[in-house]
């Protein structure tokens, strides 16, 4: 089974994104076929080591929004792998994936393929609703499958 985790704030226009982006890929992954469980939070806790450590699951993809302006060019959805022993950014109350992953290996001795799928924001005041430039990228994710090796999330290969 692949555990998708979107986190995110759909209260914060496009910190939502994550939320939303996790359900689009959720739906393309079973339409494929696969068996998938998509957990939808906040922020990610130490807890989900557990839910990421379960036998059932072969891959882990952690779906969330990553701060982006249009001078940048990062308008597109990003995948990026993942491993325990990257570096961990921590601020304050705030666990990144790759804590996540670590507690899953240490306590667990489990350690899944793991990727990180991210989408660009520009809006993150209070309310609800995506900006036009966060919704246009999340309509790209058929495209950004289908470039991704035939595996995946299960292999790089």
């Amino acid at each position: 089974m692949i555990l998708i985790i979107a986190y995110g704030n759909s209260l914060r226009r496009d910190d939502g994104a994550g939320l939303i982006l996790g359900q689009k890929l959720e739906e393309a992954l079973r339409q494929r076929g696969l068996a998938v469980e998509c957990i939808a939070v906040h922020q990610l806790t130490p807890d989900l080591a557990l839910s990421v450590a379960a036998d059932a699951v072969a891959a882990v993809v952690f779906v969330d929004t990553r701060v982006a302006t249009a001078e940048d060019g990062q308008m597109d959805l990003q995948v990026q792998a993942l491993g325990a022993e990257q570096s961990a950014q921590s601020l304050g109350h705030h666990v990144g994936p790759s804590v996540i992953l670590t507690y899953a290996r240490l306590l667990y001795d489990k350690t899944p393929p793991a990727w990180l799928l991210t989408a660009p924001g520009f809006d993150f005041d209070h309310g609800e609703g995506l900006s036009d430039a966060a919704e246009r990228a999340l309509d790209t994710l058929p495209a950004v499958l289908e470039r991704l090796p035939p595996g995946w999330p299960l292999s790089a290969d």
